[in-house]
């Protein structure tokens, strides 16, 4: 019975890492994608999100900032990432 036990919880491991590796290929598909525009464009996905899902009655969050922190966390970053882009493109143009 043991065996079986041992099992099930390397099964149970397994899963979950192959959950954060998930994660992780979403986000490197991301930036594969949206290049340079990434941070912005994952952020900015983030917060819209996060407000449509709150709008819609979801109250428990996966992400380890929870609710109102990760919508104004997310929301700055876009903010500041959109902002260095704007300053960025300014320069290379002036």
């Amino acid at each position: 019975m043991d065996a079986d036990a041992e099992a099930a919880r390397r099964l149970e491991r397994g899963l979950e890492l192959e959950g954060y590796a998930f994660t992780f290929c979403k986000a490197a598909f991301l930036c594969l994608v949206l290049q340079r525009y990434s941070l912005l464009g994952t952020s900015l996905a983030a917060t819209l999100l996060y407000l449509a899902a709150a709008r819609d009655g979801v109250r428990e969050w996966r992400c380890f900032v929870k609710p109102p922190w990760v919508v104004a966390f997310f929301g700055i970053v876009a903010a500041l990432e959109g902002t260095r882009l704007v300053r960025a493109a300014r320069r290379r143009g002036a």
